[in-house]
């Protein structure tokens, strides 16, 4: 996950240490189970910049020779891993998976239930990894759950709950913000757009940001709402995930309430030292 932040930071030397590290002594055939999600947005996506990277610095820096695409490959051999997860009725991914066995090492009660952030921030490396390798069923399957959620909001709202059954696309909870749960998911609709440049993405985060800011956002604060009756709050509290919201209010262009909840946040961190995990609108 932090390999591409030695680049940036200039040490291109633990950079290719790092790099030989994980080539040595990483292995994916493990029976375990992990979280897709975290296991994608951490492990493929660090494989997929770590990659990128050594490549670029092969060819800008004139160093790492030796490199031969061999963090693709191990993002390759990951990808295949994820993809027994995908097959499921709605298209939604399982939020658990063995590394080894795939859905036979999983048990059933750990199936069930995915929440919106874990279905849908699959996009940006499953698609980064069809266009690096040329193989188009990473994007297919990530494409699919996409659709698959973007069908699932609330009509009259646009609104998302936060968790949902995998089998059969109901809601389990309803509760509709930008904090834990749903967080990534209004941020890949952004991103996918800015990477892959498919106009739809950009149509649907603009449909969600609209319902969000009616609804959920209240003033500098933003409270969670019953994405089917939106004028009612579900918390009376946030949460320390939201605080990602005013950079993805930058990189939109709404410039304005980024910086008040920004300094909402700030004034929490002034008073506790650090964002707690939940705190009220009082900032208790």
């Amino acid at each position: 996950d932090t390999l591409d932040t030695l680049v940036v930071l200039g040490d291109f030397g633990e950079f290719e240490n790092a790099v030989k590290l994980v080539i040595k002594d990483v292995t994916f055939d493990t029976d375990v189970i992990v979280s897709l999600f975290e296991t994608n947005i951490r492990m493929l996506g660090g494989l997929l910049s770590g990659h990128i990277l050594a490549e670029y610095l092969q060819a800008r820096a004139d160093i790492m020779p030796w490199y031969r695409g061999e963090l693709l490959t191990m993002a390759k051999d990951l990808g295949y891993r994820f993809l027994p997860a995908f097959n499921t009725t709605t298209g939604i991914p399982y939020g658990r998976i063995n590394l080894r066995h795939g859905m036979k090492g999983v048990p059933a009660e750990m199936c069930r239930e995915t929440c919106t952030a874990c279905a849908g921030s699959m996009i940006l490396e499953m698609a980064a990894l069809s266009r690096l390798t040329g193989e188009h069923i990473f994007e297919e399957k990530a494409q699919r759950a996409m659709d698959a959620l973007w069908k699932m909001r609330h009509r009259g709202t646009d609104l998302m709950g936060s968790v949902l059954n995998v089998h059969s696309g109901d809601w389990v909870r309803r509760d509709s913000g930008v904090g834990a749960g749903i967080d990534s998911y209004y941020e890949y609709c952004l991103k996918a757009y800015i990477l892959l440049g498919d106009e739809k993405y950009l149509g649907r985060f603009n449909r969600h940001y609209q319902a969000v800011m009616k609804y959920v956002s209240q003033g500098p604060m933003l409270l969670d709402v019953h994405m089917h009756r939106p004028n009612t709050n579900s918390k009376n509290f946030m949460d320390a995930l939201l605080a990602f919201w005013p950079g993805l209010q930058v990189l939109k262009g709404d410039i304005k309430p980024a910086v008040e909840t920004h300094e909402m946040l700030y004034q929490v961190m002034q008073r506790h030292n650090f964002i707690p995990e939940a705190f009220t609108t009082d900032f208790q």
